[in-house]
């Protein structure tokens, strides 16, 4: 495995960090060397598989060795020449809002001393809570009665500063620029710390429990598209999915020699390491480098994101948590220094989103729209400085948006079904497959255990703080920054109280990425206080109390969490069984289709299939078709055949579509490690003389129809 870990890695960094590097110090240059990495591997991402759209979608050809190592020479050749002609970019390294001094007053202190303690309270099993199926950080729910009890104080606490904080100062005064809370050199020790517990949330598990296997259960799902996109170059009809991230799978595969089922447990752990330094990056250019700190820490809180890991939801993760948050760094970017190069940097990066996920495409979207009526409309009139070069950004955003769309979602159709044209589309069917058909988190499994406590009571507390902020006099970009902070945060809430979102599960995992930014502001204006502190004794108890309690929380939930993540996880659907099976399916593979018993979820069937490397056909469950959300765009027909066949094993129907569908193997689960099985395999025993045994275990069973080969 350190093997395949060491021929991963330096594929990845061959496609998906090194090729936007002068990229990179064209449109964002920045002394911070890991702000320019980030850069870096987010436009290598965006623009090295955009590049490969061109002989995927033109010559409809897969991405092979030449392919993945031209795309990733053309973007960092014409890179390196865009950046020897026009020079790295200027006069973006402030941030955007250097926070003052505001100390919190002695009652807003005093208010959270008691929230804290309540959270820290159920942390660590003194004060009862609600037990969690799937925990995702290690600790219990608050329950209602707590959750209710420390949102009111930290609301309290909040309203109270808001009350006492100083007003703005008076024209001709300047504010008091705040002491930096961390020297450079212990900043630049800190973050590769922080960094290194990002990756050990990621690591610890896998190199313990799961290697050489992958906890989760999309990347099955994952490892067909990237198999499709290596051999004919996209990913229908499998899915309706856009190709980003099965892209960079494929060309990292290439490039490694490494199969996509055998590069994702060396090199997924590893998107973890994008959250911290997104988050580290946005926050810094909002703040400064001790809120960048402080936020890429939180992401090891974050039961969000690990959630996306451990459930292997890779482009979830890379895209909401990853692109979106560097596309609003350089929406941040083009508010304090709009230019061609910042506007260029918004709209790679917002598009770019798009080009890796359909969900987060939502966010940005609906987002970039409130921005568009709130602020770009208004700033064209008071401020065409700023104005102007944010409408062009979005112009270019959409129409790049538009062109990586166009063939994922059949757009051609949506618009003419929304003319009044014939038909519906695919992405129609999906869309209204989707809608109303998934609960939302129930508020305290979504706060406790989704966002975690000490991320959701910090966060609402920075919510306060980017209030008191407003009251000061701060210039229209950092206003506006704030207030697009504040939309981003609403939205996502917004969005996981609502089943109609389609997707509420998804925007409660994406809520704590605002959140940490915001509880970051709150986390170093807490520590800030220590520093302006003096008097009387009561002042200076009331703020090291606070300040305990506070560090504390933050510190029993990052152990907790690491604990959790260096645990097996119960997310684990395969076996060596299981495994064999699926090698025996590859070393027979001459074409055709396989059909795979449907079991609890579509989960089972994609797994042989990508260990196999086909693509059809799939399996559902009964359930799943007469209650769709998550079909193929093939439409059910073929997936109530698979299910004819498995329940009738001796009919003439089923020979018709053996025949059909070109089935080579019927494949049958026997025992699975996560969920109980439905054992169509005894009846397919039942029949020696239509069916030959090909490969039995413990856990499979496989099949051929005599007198098909």
């Amino acid at each position: 495995m350190l093997f395949d870990l060491i021929r991963a890695l330096l594929a990845a960094l061959v496609v998906a960090v090194a090729p936007g590097w002068f990229w990179a110090g064209l449109l964002r240059d920045s002394g911070d060397y890991a702000e320019r990495l980030t850069y870096s591997t987010a436009l290598s991402m965006a623009l090295v598989s955009a590049v490969a759209l061109i002989p995927t979608r033109l010559l409809g050809m897969g991405i092979t060795l030449p392919v993945a190592l031209g795309c990733a020479l053309v973007v960092f050749l014409s890179g390196l020449g865009a950046y020897l002609r026009f020079g790295a970019a200027k006069g973006l390294d402030d941030p955007v809002f250097p926070v003052p001094v505001s100390a919190l007053s002695v009652p807003t202190l005093a208010l959270l001393v008691p929230a804290f303690g309540l959270a820290l309270g159920v942390m660590i099993g003194v004060i009862p809570g609600v037990p969690v199926e799937i925990p995702i950080t290690g600790v219990v729910d608050p329950g209602p009665l707590v959750l209710i009890t420390v949102a009111l104080l930290v609301f309290a606490a909040g309203i109270t500063h808001l009350v006492t904080s100083p007003r703005t100062a008076p024209l001709g005064e300047r504010a008091v620029e705040s002491p930096p809370l961390l020297r450079p050199g212990l900043r630049r020790l800190l973050l590769p710390a922080v960094l290194l517990l990002a990756l050990a949330r990621g690591y610890l598990g896998p190199v313990l429990h799961d290697w050489p296997f992958m906890r989760g259960v999309d990347l099955y799902s994952h490892a067909v598209m990237a198999d499709r996109m290596m051999t004919v170059g996209k990913i229908q009809p499998y899915l309706i999915y856009p190709p980003g991230f099965h892209t960079m799978t494929a060309e990292v595969s290439r490039l490694s020699g490494l199969e996509p089922l055998e590069i994702f447990p060396v090199l997924a752990p590893a998107l973890l390491l994008l959250v911290a330094l997104a988050l580290y990056t946005l926050a810094m250019r909002m703040w400064g480098p001790e809120y960048g700190v402080a936020a890429a820490l939180l992401t090891v809180l974050l039961g969000g994101t690990y959630y996306y890991f451990n459930d292997a939801m890779y482009p979830n993760l890379v895209t909401s948590q990853f692109l979106m948050v560097l596309a609003l760094a350089s929406l941040v970017g083009v508010y304090s220094a709009p230019s061609a190069r910042t506007g260029l940097l918004l709209a790679i990066l917002g598009s770019s989103v798009v080009l890796y996920h359909p969900v987060a495409s939502m966010y940005l979207a609906v987002l970039l729209a409130l921005v568009g009526v709130y602020f770009v409309l208004p700033l064209l009139f008071r401020d065409r400085r700023r104005g102007v070069p944010l409408l062009l950004s979005f112009a270019l955003l959409g129409s790049l948006s538009v062109v990586y769309a166009w063939n994922t979602y059949d757009l051609g159709q949506v618009l003419a079904g929304l003319a009044g044209g014939p038909g519906q589309s695919t992405t129609d069917n999906a869309v209204a497959m989707a809608v109303g058909t998934q609960r939302p988190y129930e508020i305290s499994f979504l706060l406790g255990t989704m966002v975690s406590q000490p991320v959701a009571w910090l966060g609402l507390l920075g919510m306060f703080l980017l209030f008191g902020d407003a009251r000061r006099r701060m210039s229209i970009p950092a206003a506006i920054a704030h207030l697009t902070l504040f939309l981003w945060t609403l939205l996502l809430f917004v969005g996981s109280r609502a089943s109609l979102t389609g997707f509420p599960q998804r925007f409660g995992r994406d809520l704590g990425v605002p959140l940490a930014l915001l509880a970051a502001l709150a986390l170093v204006t807490i520590l800030r206080s220590t520093l302006s502190r003096s008097g009387r004794v009561a002042a200076v108890f009331a703020t090291s109390v606070a300040v305990l309690l506070c560090v504390t929380l933050v510190g029993v939930q990052m152990a907790q969490s690491l604990k959790w993540a260096s645990g097996p996880s119960i997310q684990m659907t395969i076996t060596p069984q299981i495994a064999a099976a699926g090698e025996w399916l590859e070393d027979h593979n001459t074409g055709g289709n396989i059909i795979v018993s449907p079991q609890v979820n579509q989960v089972p069937s994609r797994m042989m299939l990508a260990m196999g490397h086909y693509s059809a056909l799939q399996s559902f469950e009964l359930g799943q078709l007469i209650h769709p959300r998550d079909l193929p765009p093939t439409g059910p027909k073929p997936l109530w055949d698979v299910l004819w066949v498995v329940t009738h094993p001796n009919n003439a129907r089923t020979d018709k579509i053996l025949r059909t569908y070109d089935v080579r193997y019927i494949v049958l689960y026997k025992n699975m490690p996560d969920r109980p099985i439905q054992d169509y395999w005894r009846s397919f025993q039942s029949y020696p003389n239509l069916y030959r045994t090909d490969f039995e275990n413990r856990d499979v069973l496989i099949v051929e129809r005599r007198g098909s080969s």
